[in-house]
C-alpha cells in the first residue's frame, strides 16, 4: 500500500481469517527463526487459553519468591558512532546493582530494570539507535548471564534491539535472563501508541506493526507471549495504556507483569491491571537522571513499584534516587486460588470488537520503515483510518 492508503478489503479480509483461524482451531506454524520467547512460549502453534478456567504452569522453585525492582538511573550513550566504552560503563552499573541486590537484602529470585539501562533513551534516528541497540543473545546478556547464574536468580530488563531475521527494524524488547544463564523471554513490544506529540512519533517496531509476517513465522501464540517459568507465568513486554492487552494475557494464564518503564507511567492505571486481572505487577521507572543528556535531571523518574493481585501498592520507591523496591510474593498460594478472570461477557463483547475499527490498522512497518520520528509522525498520519 502506498502512503494516504487505507487498509484494503484485502488485507482487512486477510487479518479476519488469521484471527479467526487462531480463535478456533489451529494457528500457524512456528518458523525457524523464532524469536526465543516465541519458541518458549508457543505449544504446537495454539493459541494457550483454556476452556476450564485453568492454565498452563511448571512447578515453582519455591512457595515464596523475593523479588527487587532496581530504580536506576538512566544514562544515554553519547557516541552512537562507538558506544561500546560507554554501554559497558551503563552494564557495569546495572552488574555492581545486581550484587547490591543479592548482598544485604539477602538472595533474590527475581532482579528487574527499567527500560533502558544499557543504552539510555535520546531522540535518534533510527540509523543512530540501531547502533546502541543489542543482540539478544549477545554480550551484553551473556554478561547479565554470568550475573543470574551466580546468583541462581532471574533479571528482566527493556532494551533497545536488532534482530538479523527482521534487517531494519529497530525493536524495543523485554528481556528475561534465567538462573542458567539464557535468555528465558525476548518479547517484543506488542504495539504502540500512536500520535505521540504533534510532528513526532515512535518508530520502534511493535508487534502490530507487521502483525501478518510475526503470526506467520512465530505462530499465533507467540503474539502475546508468555513465559511458563519456576517462579510464575511471565510477560515481560512493554505495555503501557494497554488494558486490553494485559487481559489477553491474563485470558492466557499471565501471573507475573514485568513491565519496565522510561520517563513515567500511570501508577493508578498499573493498580487497576493488577486488580481487574489478579496479577502480581512489577513495574520499573528510571531514578533522579543528571548524567542524561539534554534533559533535567528529574525527567518523570521515581515511582517504581510492586502491585499485589488486589490492586495494591506493596513497595514503592520512597525517593527519586537510586533505590532497591523489595517484596516476597507467596507465588504458591497466589497459585492455589487464581483461575482465569472469571467474568468476562465474551459473546457480548465480541460482536463489538469484531467491527471496531481502531485509528491505525496493523502491518504499518511491514514495508516502510520510518527513518527518524518527524518521518514516523508524517508515515502514520497518512495511514489512519479514521
Amino acid at each position: 500500500m502506498s502512503n494516504g492508503d487505507r487498509e484494503s478489503p484485502e488485507s482487512v479480509q486477510r487479518r479476519q481469517v488469521l484471527t479467526a483461524g487462531a480463535l478456533g482451531a489451529a494457528a500457524m506454524a512456528l518458523g525457524g527463526g523464532a524469536p526465543r520467547a516465541a519458541r518458549a512460549a508457543t505449544t504446537g502453534g495454539d493459541v494457550g487459553v483454556a476452556a476450564d478456567g485453568k492454565y498452563a504452569t511448571v512447578p515453582l522453585r519455591k512457595d515464596m519468591l523475593r523479588v527487587t525492582a532496581v530504580q536506576s538511573f538512566l544514562r544515554a550513550v553519547r557516541d552512537t558512532r562507538k558506544p561500546a566504552r560507554e554501554m559497558k560503563a551503563n552494564l557495569d552499573h546495572m552488574i555492581d546493582l545486581i550484587d547490591a541486590a543479592n548482598g544485604f537484602p539477602g538472595p533474590q529470585d527475581l532482579v528487574c530494570f527499567h527500560e533502558q539501562p544499557i543504552m539510555g533513551w535520546n531522540p535518534w534516528t533510527r540509523e543512530e539507535a540501531l547502533r546502541v541497540a543489542i543482540d539478544i543473545p549477545g554480550p551484553e546478556t551473556e554478561a547479565l548471564g554470568r550475573k543470574a547464574k551466580q546468583y541462581n536468580c532471574y533479571i528482566s530488563f527493556g532494551t533497545y534491539a536488532r534482530d538479523p531475521a527482521w534487517p531494519g527494524h529497530l525493536l524495543l524488547n523485554g528481556i528475561l535472563i534465567g538462573p542458567d544463564g539464557s535468555v528465558v523471554a525476548n518479547h517484543w513490544k506488542t504495539n504502540n501508541g500512536r500520535g505521540f506529540m504533534p510532528g513526532w512519533d515512535l518508530f520502534t517496531t511493535s508487534i502490530y506493526d507487521v502483525l501478518d509476517r510475526y503470526r506467520e513465522m512465530y505462530g499465533e501464540d507467540a503474539v502475546l507471549p508468555i513465559a511458563r517459568t519456576d517462579i510464575g507465568n511471565i510477560s515481560c513486554s512493554i505495555t503501557p495504556g494497554q488494558p486490553d492487552v494485559m487481559r489477553a494475557h491474563a485470558m492466557k494464564g499471565l501471573e507475573l507483569r514485568l513491565s519496565s518503564s522510561s520517563g513515567g507511567y500511570n501508577v493508578e492505571e498499573a493498580q487497576v491491571i493488577s486488580q481487574h486481572n489478579r496479577l502480581w505487577s512489577v513495574v520499573c521507572n528510571q531514578s533522579l537522571s543528571p548524567e542524561q543528556q539534554g534533559f533535567p535531571a528529574f525527567s518523570g523518574c521515581g515511582d517504581t513499584a510492586i502491585f499485589s493481585p488486589a490492586g495494591k501498592i506493596v513497595a514503592r520507591a520512597r525517593s527519586f534516587d537510586e533505590e532497591f523496591v523489595t517484596t516476597t510474593i507467596p507465588m504458591a498460594e497466589f497459585r492455589r486460588t487464581r483461575s482465569l478472570p472469571p467474568g468476562v461477557p465474551i459473546e457480548m463483547l465480541m460482536p463489538v470488537y469484531s467491527k471496531y475499527v481502531p485509528r491505525h490498522g496493523p502491518n504499518l512497518q511491514a514495508s516502510y520503515i520510518p527513518a527518524d520520528s518527524a518521518d514516523a509522525s508524517r508515515h502514520f498520519t497518512s495511514r489512519k483510518n479514521w
